[in-house]
């Protein structure tokens, strides 16, 4: 069975490529190697990931990704917080829509700069660790525009997101 976080992974070892050890996705991520390899594991069982060429399947992840996460891995917005923007609150979706500030969305962070509604990332690591790394920043909030968006959101989501799966 999936867990929020093996989504996170799988996103990242896609944004490095095969240019990874087991140490340095766990570092980048904020995590232990132990919480990758299970991961990983559990992400070969559900055919989102091949152990032995060491890649996302693209085609099964952008498929769970836009018909199936926002049903496992559903978000709720909450109370309003000063946090990192996404889903439609940050870019790329956020030059693509005429969106209010009203309805930001945002990772409850200290260090973010807006306010707005707060909803749970995947992992609890992501506020800290996006700022490092742009492409897997704008993934993530693609993201989560498939499990939070309205249906136009989630439509430039699936949109943009096998863009960036397949580029």
């Amino acid at each position: 069975m999936l867990k929020p976080q093996d989504i996170v992974i799988l996103l990242k070892v896609h944004c490095l490529n095969s240019q990874w050890t087991y140490a340095e996705l766990a570092k980048s991520l904020k995590t232990s190697s132990s919480v990758v390899h299970d991961a990983l594991q559990r992400c070969e069982e559900c055919h989102l990931y091949s152990a032995k060429k060491r890649t996302v399947l693209k085609g099964a992840l952008e498929e769970f990704l836009v018909h199936g996460l926002k049903y496992v891995f559903s978000a709720k917005a909450g109370s309003l917080v000063r946090g990192i923007p996404t889903a439609h609150s940050a870019e790329p979706l956020k030059r693509l829509l005429v969106v209010s500030n009203d309805s930001a969305f945002v990772w409850a962070s200290p260090r973010g700069k807006i306010k707005g509604l707060a909803i749970k990332p995947l992992y609890r690591s992501v506020p800290e660790v996006v700022e490092d790394d742009m492409r897997f920043y704008e993934m993530l909030c693609l993201v989560d525009s498939l499990r939070i968006g309205k249906i136009r959101e989630q439509e430039l989501a699936a949109l943009e997101l096998k863009k960036r799966l397949y580029e």
